[in-house]
């Protein structure tokens, strides 16, 4: 009889797309008394569907969210740092009580702060502003913790050692869609859990012996990666990950299928 393999789903986010004005018209006439607005309909909208699947760590948001973090940090005015930051996080506790009610122990995603693409006209420093940039990051997540998420996915276009430094952790976990060689490093220098696509697992192999991997992240793999992946680290060192730019029920229940193989 052969052996079979359940591993563990975890999600990166969703982008789901922008509705019709019907739609969250509809939407937002549920919403009488809360807080509620694009961003939130989103929040949920990604959600949903990871919930039904049954996704065993689901992560609302995404990189959509970039807007809800300029709008809940001060001393930001059309792109531009032009004041001391600081941060207004009745938005984001909002959408962390949200995402809560919605599927309670989920995790949120959201940019990394590079891409928030802000200028600089106040501290006159990169460095400077970046800390100061980082501090209120820092401030908002955990806002947001105690409003009750889980945790955060943050995704990143570039592995940035000065956010890694300042915010990876347990409770936060840098997404690189697209790593190559040099940045998949510089993420293991500071987070022992790493995302891959399926093609990049002989560059994982090959940073092993410098760096400790507790676990990967395999996105949208098929049962002969995940066998190939099962040669190298052991079953509780694996998970499947998933990160859908829509908000399609069959992607998740799919994902969640992915994660069963047979070993013959």
């Amino acid at each position: 009889m052969a052996k079979k393999l359940v591993f563990q789903t975890v999600s990166m986010g969703s982008e789901p797309p922008i509705p019709e004005a019907g739609e969250l018209s509809e939407w937002g006439r549920t919403q009488r008394g809360r807080q509620a607005d694009l961003t939130s309909f989103l929040l949920e909208e990604g959600l949903l569907p990871q919930k039904e699947a049954e996704v065993d760590f689901p992560c609302s948001g995404g990189t959509f969210y970039r807007e809800r973090m300029r709008e809940s940090i001060s001393g930001i005015k059309d792109g531009y740092i032009t004041h001391e930051l600081g941060i207004m996080p009745e938005f984001v506790e909002d959408d962390a009580a949200r995402v809560r009610s919605v599927s309670g122990g989920s995790r949120v995603a959201l940019p990394a702060p590079h891409l928030l693409d802000l200028t600089d006209r106040y501290y006159g420093d990169v460095d400077e502003s970046s800390a100061a940039l980082c501090q209120q990051y820092r401030r908002l997540l955990r806002a947001m913790r105690d409003a009750g998420v889980a945790g955060h996915v943050l995704h990143c276009a570039d592995a940035v050692p000065e956010e890694l430094e300042s915010l990876a952790g347990k409770k936060v976990f840098f997404f690189l869609e697209e790593p190559d060689k040099e940045s998949m490093a510089t993420l293991l220098e500071y987070q022992r859990v790493i995302a891959i696509r399926r093609d990049l697992l002989p560059v994982l192999l090959s940073h092993r012996e410098e760096y400790e991997v507790e676990q990967v992240l395999i996105m949208d793999p098929d049962a002969m990666d995940l066998k190939n992946l099962n040669h190298s680290f052991d079953p509780d060192q694996i998970r499947v990950g998933g990160y859908w730019k829509g908000n399609n029920l069959e992607y998740w229940r799919d994902l969640v299928d992915s994660a069963t193989i047979s070993l013959q």
